[in-house]
């Protein structure tokens, strides 16, 4: 089941649900992409990324990318989708005085920015703000006012999440040059979502090398650097998460779980859910479902 709406500023929300599904050769306005329950791949600059619960995709303006839900179950994916003039005139609101402001209010002479392509952890007043949006919207709500409103403090609450995620942490990264920097930032990203999209797989440090295209001594230091912790480290953290997801949003053995995140074995898995939250998985699902 998909549903669209438009409103009246060009701004989009989109919501699918379905088990099976493949896009090809798809583009849209600068867009926040999340899903509820299950899993969409996107394929996008020669690089494919999934899509889970607890993490949000940023597509900028004019991206091509392909998109494909494959799943068990149902996945439910919600999408807002800015209009450029919107961004333009948000962005602008931020960065202009409000002399500026007032003198020409309706300037639409202005660039939308561009923000890193990458998965952001989707947690906090963005998370509800988000799913509030996607209520409001799945139960056909009419009043444009709200709906905007919320895609505002959307809005608001990711160049938060942006600033956090992307200009703090890249400084993290002590280079003089920024180019080097960002550049250097950019493949740190490529191999966090690799890690993230694929942690169901046993990953190597040499596929992780030749993600970033850099050395596995200086990947590893790089890393450590931007995340305060090793590829190992950060993603046992991965797993350890998506297994809470799969605990709370869904009925799949616990054994079925494990192989799911991509643990070998079920006492490791155990040892490490307890040390992480102070709890065993059965009972966190139990208390859960109290």
């Amino acid at each position: 089941m998909k549903t669209l709406k438009i409103l009246s500023n060009q701004n989009k929300l989109y919501s699918e649900t379905t088990s099976e599904a493949f896009y090809r050769d798809e583009q849209s306005d600068f867009s926040i992409r999340m899903v509820t329950r299950g899993t969409e791949e996107y394929t996008l600059n020669n690089k494919t990324i999934n899509v889970f619960p607890g993490y949000f995709l940023v597509l900028n303006d004019g991206t091509s990318y392909q998109r494909k839900i494959y799943t068990d179950g149902l996945s439910n994916t919600f999408s807002v989708q800015f209009s450029k003039r919107f961004l333009a005139d948000y962005n602008r609101s931020l960065s202009c005085d409000d002399t500026a402001l007032m003198d020409m209010p309706f300037d639409d002479a202005n660039t939308p920015p561009g923000f890193y392509e990458t998965l952001y952890p989707l947690k906090n007043d963005l998370m509800f703000t988000l799913l509030h949006l996607k209520d409001h919207f799945e139960k056909k709500a009419d009043n444009e006012l709200l709906l905007n409103e919320y895609l505002y403090h959307s809005l608001l609450l990711f160049y938060q999440v942006q600033h956090k995620e992307v200009l703090i942490n890249s400084r993290r990264l002590n280079f003089v040059k920024p180019c080097t920097r960002n550049e250097l930032f950019k493949r740190l990203n490529q191999v966090k979502d690799y890690m993230i999209s694929n942690c169901n797989q046993a990953i190597s440090v040499e596929e992780l090398s030749k993600v970033a295209c850099l050395s596995e001594c200086h990947l590893y230091k790089l890393f450590k650097d931007l995340y305060h912790c090793s590829p190992h480290q950060y993603l046992l953290k991965i797993r350890l998460n998506r297994a809470k997801t799969l605990l709370n949003d869904t009925n799949y053995p616990i054994n079925e779980i494990i192989g799911m995140i991509g643990f070998e074995n079920a006492s490791s898995f155990i040892r490490l859910f307890k040390r992480n939250y102070e709890i065993t998985p059965q009972n966190y699902r139990a208390k859960n479902l109290a």
